[in-house]
């Protein structure tokens, strides 16, 4: 590998390595667990590079490349990238936000809660309450968009 590809592969962002390997196993039609077995990784590990957590060593790169074909020239990561994100889906990990959304709300009702049993005096009027649960929706709110955003 010349160091005009490896000063390329460098230069490429989580994202573009993902978009490449994603593109290059489904051009030939490869689950990541077949091609995590043809390359000699990890399937954990071509994981995490599909879903732009890692960028790939360059002893990676070489087994990937051997196996789907990776094409590093400018030309064809500028292509690559341009491509309808369309035609490489992403999943969300909805299982991380569903527990986010609903641990953060029982944290937010059980701290308002705490609050009102150890105030002997809030909340005096049908005010103060909803002021308090006006509140709380907000704070939820605001996770919420975080989360799912």
């Amino acid at each position: 590998m010349s160091l005009n590809v490896i000063t390329e592969i460098s230069s490429l962002t989580p994202g573009q390595t993902a978009m490449m390997v994603r593109h290059g196993r489904l051009k030939k039609s490869l689950t990541q667990k077949e091609l995590s077995g043809l390359a000699g990784i990890s399937l954990r590990s071509l994981q995490r590079i599909e879903n732009a957590e890692v960028l790939p060593r360059l002893y990676t790169w070489r087994r990937l490349a051997e196996h789907i074909n990776l094409d590093l020239s400018h030309e064809s990561q500028h292509a690559l990238v341009s491509e309808s994100i369309d035609t490489v889906p992403v999943k969300p990990n909805l299982p991380r936000k569903w527990i986010l959304s609903v641990s953060s709300l029982v944290v937010i009702v059980l701290s308002f809660s705490a609050y009102v049993i150890q105030s002997p005096t809030f909340p005096e009027t049908l005010f103060e309450t909803l002021n308090m649960v006006f509140a709380g929706c907000v704070i939820y709110a605001i996770i919420i968009y975080k989360v799912w955003k």
